[in-house]
């Protein structure tokens, strides 16, 4: 994999949070596993797109681009009242995307400047990955997809939410592994979140790039996360992207 977008070097903000060393024996003792576990990832944010590249360095677990989405955020809240039920997957070239967008989505104002930003996406991720089509999957949510804290099992995902709850993710520090998947309850969407931990979320219009177990060389140090928590009455319009 090669990257086509540049590395930024400018207005970054890295987060490599820690726990409070004073939340008792059982927490150090959970702490000191952590740290003799392989190197912890880092999440770098930014401003400006050019922070997706970022997502090669090695240290780097997840890369932030921070933005409004104006016309696109107004476009996605109709979209969500008059098709509650959207959901469209499929593997594609970016522009044959944008043409089954055309479409299959409602009109209302603001669908261009929408079908447009998706496709922005997804011609980024293409590029970024060396990629000649991108699995995309729009969908409408009233209910969490993933609500247990997890790790995606392949190499990189992009996300990003244009309505509702942004999706949750976690520090290396503030997780507990051994919990996570079949390690932990089930019935717990909190299992694998260390004692004192601090949930994370992304921001309406936020476009993160995750790493995942099969990263290369990420020594399966994927991004931990879920999916926040949706209804009817607060839904959420959720876009994906993967390598195919």
């Amino acid at each position: 994999m090669q990257a086509c977008i540049p590395i930024s070097e400018a207005e970054l903000t890295i987060e490599s949070n820690s726990i409070p060393h004073d939340q008792g024996e059982k927490q150090e003792e959970q702490s000191t596993a952590i740290l003799s576990e392989p190197m912890s990832l880092s999440v770098v944010k930014s401003a400006h797109k050019e922070v997706l590249g970022d997502i090669y360095h090695r240290q780097i677990g997840m890369a932030v681009w921070q933005r409004p989405l104006d016309e696109a955020f107004e476009y996605a809240q109709n979209l969500m009242a008059k098709a509650p039920h959207f959901c469209f997957k499929g593997q594609q070239k970016p522009q044959l995307a944008a043409n089954l967008l055309g479409r299959l989505l409602p009109e209302s104002k603001g669908k261009q400047v929408f079908i447009e930003d998706v496709t922005l996406l997804m011609e980024m991720f293409a590029c970024l990955f060396d990629q000649q089509e991108v699995g995309l999957r729009l969908d409408v949510l009233s209910k969490a997809m993933c609500p247990r804290f997890h790790v995606d099992k392949i190499p990189c995902r992009l996300i990003t939410t244009y309505a509702g709850a942004g999706s949750e993710w976690l520090h290396e520090a503030h997780v507990l592994r051994k919990r996570l998947g079949r390690g932990g309850d089930a019935k717990d969407h909190n299992s694998g979140l260390l004692n004192q931990g601090r949930i994370n979320r992304l921001s309406v219009g936020d476009v993160a790039l995750m790493k995942g177990d099969d990263w290369p060389a990420s020594q399966g140090r994927g991004m931990v996360h879920r999916s926040p928590s949706a209804s009817n009455e607060q839904p959420r319009l959720f876009l994906s992207l993967d390598m195919v």
